[in-house]
């Protein structure tokens, strides 16, 4: 499950901030725009390797259709959440469709995330929120199972967009994920693009 997951996470591009952000001005960040793409670069850190796993690619995230994430190297990797479904595809292979209930409430509740949903937020986790000067910190500890089983926390930071998303989980392993070059995406959305979050 972790694995499945620990590729996501992103979002909007803001003016960088001189003062601290309050949360609800961290909030009007998180919320999604109509699309937002980004580049990712992702380290995992498993216990008893002695150097991370590192992974990239880049996102699309589109209102009302889900998130888009295609990993790039070190080997291609697509995985796609709208709100009913994720689906997985390796290279070369044929489409994946995920149907397990709680990872799709896992998938539920990063769409929350992304729209920044505070209301479906407060049902997973404990929120917890810090703003100096140097940047914002929103920190998110599972409440209930199952992501209480399986993440210790989840600490998304940024300064004036998202730069980066740690989840640690309770195995001791621990994935970073740093999100570059965010930008809107004008709609509409390419036939290509389309396809990506059309049933499999």
């Amino acid at each position: 499950m972790t694995r499945l997951v620990a590729g996501l996470f992103l979002l909007l591009t803001w003016p960088l901030q001189a003062a601290p952000l309050s949360r609800a001005e961290v909030q009007q960040l998180l919320a999604l725009s109509q699309a937002k793409e980004a580049r990712f670069e992702q380290e995992k850190q498993v216990a008893g390797l002695s150097q991370p796993l590192r992974a990239s690619g880049e996102l699309l995230l589109v209102r009302d259709l889900g998130l888009w994430w295609q990993q790039q190297k070190p080997f291609p990797l697509t995985l796609t959440l709208t709100p009913t479904r994720m689906v997985q595809q390796m290279a070369g292979q044929p489409a994946t469709v995920i149907d397990n209930p709680q990872l799709l409430e896992f998938s539920q509740m990063l769409l929350a995330l992304f729209g920044s949903d505070e209301a479906t937020l407060g049902r997973y986790f404990t929120i917890d929120f810090h703003s100096t000067e140097a940047g914002w910190q929103l920190v998110l500890v599972p409440s209930q199972a199952p992501l209480d089983k399986v993440f210790a926390s989840l600490t998304l930071s940024g300064q004036g967009q998202l730069d980066q998303l740690l989840i640690e989980d309770r195995q001791g392993d621990s994935t970073r994920i740093r999100f570059s070059a965010w930008r809107e995406r004008p709609l509409p959305l390419t036939p290509e693009e389309q396809a990506r979050f059309a049933a499999h």
